[in-house]
């Protein structure tokens, strides 16, 4: 008798697993890919009654790491499929940023109004967000070792949205989960691809149900983005553009294949870095960079330089590079707040077309007419040789 209860209970639970593996077979099959144009960071796939959220590799130096979450409708019940997943329940209302990155695909969105918390509130270049903060309706929550949570499960978010520069990020991840305050990786500032960044727009819209309306801001970028790299494609020469300026005694340079480094090539430069295959930075040598000096025509992002006088006093020797006393100077710091803020960091991350259109004019002046730069400006001396102030 009991050996056949045995054989009653073994078959009971073969049949209910294989009846388990089934249903989560039709699961997988019923779930859909929305698959990206540039963006290689995300995934988005609709399920039955959820939306899943793939984030892949999201801190520097991340090999082989995912991370999913899967959305939710506030108004439907969980499926029983994703116990134990990591749950958003949308759309959401209330948001935490943890970056001003993230506050350009909000505005896009319409959804700044949804901000309660952010990091770093003294960078904010968007008016409206500074005025929010001023008037004390956003809070600065802190970050790293120095995260206010009080303050953050006071505001009880739906969301915070967070960044990581390394694996320790993992560990302010799992705080969050055990506060029971929901918490996501964005990883935007890792794609190597200008409309890979601004792609990310629908992986955010997600969370708000703006599905179609992210796709939507998203092809309008991608369209102007694109006609004017069609249009520069064919100009020669291209000038030859070095990037940067030392800070603590080191000069990193964006890799050949980073997001800067595709920018110039769209814009008809000749980036100087480009041998060099990452899509992240990397050091170079004063002599390395001098070399280049003499050779470039164009030399951009230059630190935190306004004038010429910043450049030389970070190094008397740069008056020597042959770009320094003929060539041009440009810097990506012509919105920014007083506080140190700058916008091309900002509300240039979903902007690829406008900052694509600034270096256009500045490589080649005739394409696209004399309008007024938008986040660079011309680095020139702070004072003109015996006539006072330019």
């Amino acid at each position: 008798m009991s050996n056949n209860l045995h054989r009653i209970q073994f078959f009971l639970v073969v049949t209910i697993w294989v009846l388990f593996q089934g249903c989560n077979q039709n699961n997988e099959r019923k779930v859909v890919p929305l698959l990206n144009d540039y963006a290689g960071g995300f995934e988005i796939h609709k399920g039955d009654g959820f939306t899943r959220l793939t984030v892949k590799n999201p801190w520097e130096q991340a090999r082989n790491v995912s991370v999913d979450y899967y959305l939710v409708d506030k108004n439907s019940i969980v499926p029983e499929s994703l116990s134990g997943k990591t749950i958003i329940r949308t759309p959401v209302e209330k948001i935490i940023c943890m970056s001003t990155t993230h506050l350009a695909y909000l505005d896009q969105l319409g959804q700044l109004e949804k901000i309660t918390g952010i990091s770093g509130s003294q960078y904010v270049s968007h008016p409206e967000v500074r005025d929010r903060i001023t008037s004390g309706e956003i809070k600065d929550v802190g970050y790293g070792q120095n995260i206010n949570y009080e303050e953050i499960i006071r505001q009880n978010p739906d969301l915070v949205m967070m960044y990581g520069v390394d694996s320790e990020i993992t560990a302010i991840i799992q705080k969050f989960k055990d506060l029971g305050i929901p918490a996501i990786l964005n990883a935007e500032y890792l794609e190597p691809s200008p409309l890979g960044k601004a792609e990310w727009i629908r992986f955010i819209g997600a969370f708000f149900g703006q599905t179609k309306q992210a796709d939507s801001i998203f092809k309008g970028i991608e369209a102007r983005y694109n006609q004017m790299a069609v249009q520069v494609a064919g100009v020669s020469p291209k000038p030859s553009v070095m990037v940067g300026l030392p800070y603590r005694d080191a000069w990193w340079v964006p890799g050949g294949e980073s997001y800067l480094a595709h920018l110039i090539t769209d814009a008809g430069g000749n980036y100087l870095g480009k041998e060099n295959s990452s899509h992240e930075s990397y050091v170079v040598s004063f002599e390395e960079a001098l070399l280049w000096a003499s050779r470039a025509d164009v030399w951009i992002n230059t630190g935190t330089a306004f004038y010429r006088e910043d450049i030389l006093a970070a190094d008397p020797r740069f008056e020597n590079f042959g770009v320094f006393k003929k060539g041009q100077i440009y810097n990506n710091n012509r919105r920014t707040s007083p506080e140190g803020g700058n916008d091309f960091w900002e509300s240039g991350s979903v902007a690829p077309d406008a900052i694509l259109a600034d270096l256009i004019r500045i490589f080649h002046p005739s394409l696209l007419g004399t309008d007024t730069l938008i986040y660079y400006r011309e680095v020139g001396y702070k004072k003109k040789s015996g006539n006072g102030m330019e």
